[in-house]
């Protein structure tokens, strides 16, 4: 069972993870596989989960790929070693939580459209693009890899 730690505790959430290496990829994906199970638990409510919150130093989130909150027909999806390849210059700015920082919410601009690319869960390549509610998950979660935690883009 995974354990969601809070920012405090999990000095891993403010490094930079390192990327999953081919021969590492059944690994990860294993993991992967845990950490979807756990954000598809509606008793967690979340959206969006990356492996430096559960005290994993590698490049690899889970992301729901919602159109908007009212969306019920999403996928959830687990993306290995994502890079944003291109962005809009429009930005939005909306309301965002984190299971790591429980009980603290507010506003962060993120870019509205991205342009990614990842390995799937069988290897492959995907270069793919994303708009809106997606985008900003997809952007928290890579924050996350990066050692960005979303208080740290907080709109003044």
């Amino acid at each position: 069972m995974l354990k969601i730690e809070l920012w405090k505790e999990n000095k891993i959430l403010r490094n930079m993870s390192e990327p999953v290496k081919t021969h590492e990829l059944q690994k990860y994906v294993k993991l992967g596989r845990e950490m979807l199970k756990y954000i598809k638990d509606p008793e967690h409510a979340g959206v969006g989960l990356a492996a430096p919150q559960v005290w994993i130093n590698k490049r690899l989130i889970i992301v729901s790929l919602l159109s908007d909150w009212e969306d019920e027909g999403f996928s959830t999806v687990m993306m290995i070693n994502p890079q944003v390849l291109e962005h809009s210059k429009q930005t939005n700015k909306d309301n965002e939580w984190c299971l790591s920082l429980p009980k603290t919410r507010g506003e962060v601009m993120r870019w509205n459209d991205i342009k990614l690319t990842y390995l799937d869960e069988k290897g492959k390549t995907k270069t793919l693009k994303f708009q809106w509610l997606s985008a900003r998950i997809i952007q928290h979660e890579i924050d996350h890899l990066d050692g960005i935690l979303f208080t740290d883009k907080l709109v003044k």
